[in-house]
């Protein structure tokens, strides 16, 4: 199954081409969710409608609750009253709760607090809008490092977001949108069909959970995020992944290039001379967040991968590929190379 929506590609996606057995065990749906393509599988094809119901009334939650698009969301009232404490749904509160543990981890380099610079940089609106109309006006540079004066108090259902910075959750929510939806249907769907397995992706960050195919959950791991290459066919066992890149949300300003991945250091679009970090790990969160920041770490990516004990895959300019731990604990059958 092969697709685009408004023109970006999913990173990584069920295979076109598995073999004959998970044709026949996987069934499942997509649709149009947080600016790109949500999809839910499963290996009962009794449970894909109810699934498909589940997904689309989850991501309308989270969009309600964390899309900077949209003037009446949860974070857009918040943004706007910086400064001042701002009554938000859990939902919210949740995602930020996992988005300043995401910068704790990293070192800041997974920054909520850049919503500021990801304006400025052009990303003013969606994607599909900057493809059509161009890029926003650019601003100056914002670095971050505020995400530790972000106030999430649960008890009185406010958040605060510091003033002078606007919170962005687009580093982090896809991947926390799916680990949530799966620890949800692991106490509803799964629970009551022990012997189901199921997989989200949310624009190709990737999860799955229960029992996964005999073959493991066929996935394609592409070169490129454009969609211009075969890619590489590999079989989820167990856990999530997750794909970070520049090469597909990007656009130009005369001769200069701009994209969504900003360097908290810097206020601006990160530089690397990564094409794609793959990081595959215990949870889509925690994958997502690793890419990116692999990506922006450039040259020390090897090293803090390895550090965290992540299994990751990264493709340089040249094409030349780095595998960085043991993919074996999250694939079954051939492993990338």
């Amino acid at each position: 199954m092969r697709f685009r929506i408004n023109s970006t590609p999913l990173r990584l996606k069920p295979s076109p081409a598995p073999p004959p057995r998970a044709v026949e065990e996987i069934s499942g749906e997509t649709f149009h969710g947080f600016g790109t393509t949500v999809g839910a599988w499963a290996t009962d094809p009794g449970l894909v409608t109810r699934l498909d119901h589940f997904m689309r009334a989850w991501v309308e939650t989270v969009e309600a609750a964390c899309s900077r698009f949209r003037e009446d969301s949860d974070i857009s009232r918040a943004n706007a009253a910086a400064g001042r404490p701002v009554r938000v749904s859990p939902t919210l509160l949740q995602a930020a709760d996992a988005a300043v543990a995401m910068a704790e981890l990293t070192g800041g380099l997974c920054d909520p607090t850049v919503g500021e610079a990801v304006i400025n940089a052009g990303y003013d609106r969606t994607f599909e809008a900057i493809v059509a109309e161009g890029p926003g006006p650019e601003g100056p540079a914002r670095g971050g490092g505020a995400w530790r004066q972000v106030e999430v108090d649960h008890q009185a259902g406010t958040i605060t977001i510091p003033a002078g910075y606007r919170l962005d959750l687009g580093g982090s929510a896809k991947g926390w949108a799916v680990d949530s939806a799966l620890a949800t249907l692991e106490r509803s769907i799964l629970a009551e069909n022990p012997g189901a397995g199921i997989c989200i992706s949310a624009g190709g960050d990737l999860g799955v959970a229960g029992r996964a195919p005999e073959t493991g959950w066929p996935v394609t791991v592409r070169e490129r995020l454009d969609g211009e290459d075969h890619g590489t066919e590999v079989f989820l066992a167990r856990g999530a992944v997750a794909t970070s890149g520049a090469t597909a949300r990007r656009w130009r300003r005369g001769e200069v290039t701009g994209h969504h991945i900003i360097d908290p250091r810097s206020g601006r679009p990160g530089s690397s001379h990564w094409s794609l970090v793959t990081v595959f790990s215990d949870s889509c969160l925690l994958s997502d967040v690793a890419a990116t920041t692999a990506w922006l770490l450039d040259g020390e990516a090897e090293a803090w991968l390895g550090d965290h004990r992540l299994g990751a895959r990264l493709v340089d300019d040249g094409g030349a590929i780095t595998v960085v731990g043991d993919l074996g604990a999250w694939l079954t059958g051939a492993i990338l190379a």
